[in-house]
């Protein structure tokens, strides 16, 4: 029900063109994890370029399965190069145009006051009677921290008590709301928000984030791909890089593996 409801607004907002100049909407489905950089960076893009951009914000693999479906998005942001890679080879982006941006972190964070230990206690103990993950199905996020629970020997301890929302700002929302005491997330959205009841725990070893390669494509059916193509260099250029900094990526330039 969800990738349907999703499936019509991304139809209704193409189908409706920027009321101010007649002009059709740049339609970039982004990754929610990238939701507050692209926000940022589209509303700059708009500014200097004159073209209204539309961020429709998902997990990576929602967006890419409504791609499949026939969504009529210009741009697809992904949080982690596996899908963008699987849909160059699906024949959905162009492979001359996917751009490696920056990569991402996976934190654990908590709403216990004072919490003691390391994640790993803490997730043995008590205190924490449920944790927050992305479905790992269709969100990166989700995936990296079940990834990194099996490695670490802890999913058998905490199978049971784990919530999962469909993206990796619904599972931050839920530590933020008190209904997880603690949650597996991205770094860029506990720098994005003013949540003043999170904690981040020690940070996770860096294989931790494994994977997680933000990249951007165009969409092979779109009749902006010129636009598109502007708004993906935008993305990168050097006041971008100062941008995704600022959010705790690790900002990139080049190619994808396997994009050629």
């Amino acid at each position: 029900m969800l990738a349907a409801a999703l499936l019509l607004i991304l139809l209704l907002v193409a189908c409706t063109p920027d009321g101010d100049r007649g002009e059709p909407v740049l339609l970039v489905g982004v990754a929610a994890s990238v939701q507050p950089v692209a926000a940022e960076l589209a509303a700059r893009f708009e500014a200097e370029h004159g073209t209204a951009v539309t961020l429709v914000t998902g997990s990576s693999g929602t967006l890419a399965e409504q791609l499949r479906r026939g969504a009529p998005l210009d741009v697809l942001v992904s949080a982690d190069s596996r899908y963008t890679t699987a849909l160059i080879s699906e024949g959905l982006l162009d492979p001359a145009d996917i751009a490696l941006l920056a990569t991402g972190e996976l934190v654990a964070i908590t709403s216990l006051d004072n919490p003691e230990g390391a994640v790993g206690a803490l997730l043995r103990g008590r205190a924490v009677r449920q944790v927050a993950l992305a479905n790992p199905e269709v969100a990166p996020y989700g995936d990296t921290a079940r990834r990194y629970l099996q490695g670490r020997d802890l999913w058998g301890a905490v199978a049971e008590r784990v919530v999962y929302g469909e993206n990796v700002a619904q599972a931050f929302q839920f530590v933020a709301s008190g209904n997880a005491e603690l949650g597996f997330v991205s770094r860029s959205l506990v720098v994005a928000s003013d949540a003043r009841n999170i904690h981040v725990l020690d940070p996770l070893p860096p294989r931790a984030s494994a994977g997680l390669q933000v990249t951007a494509g165009v969409s092979g059916d779109s009749g902006q791909a010129e636009t598109a193509r502007r708004f993906i260099a935008s993305m990168r250029d050097a006041r971008a890089l100062e941008v995704w900094q600022g959010f705790g990526y690790t900002p990139h330039i080049g190619k994808v593996d396997g994009a050629e």
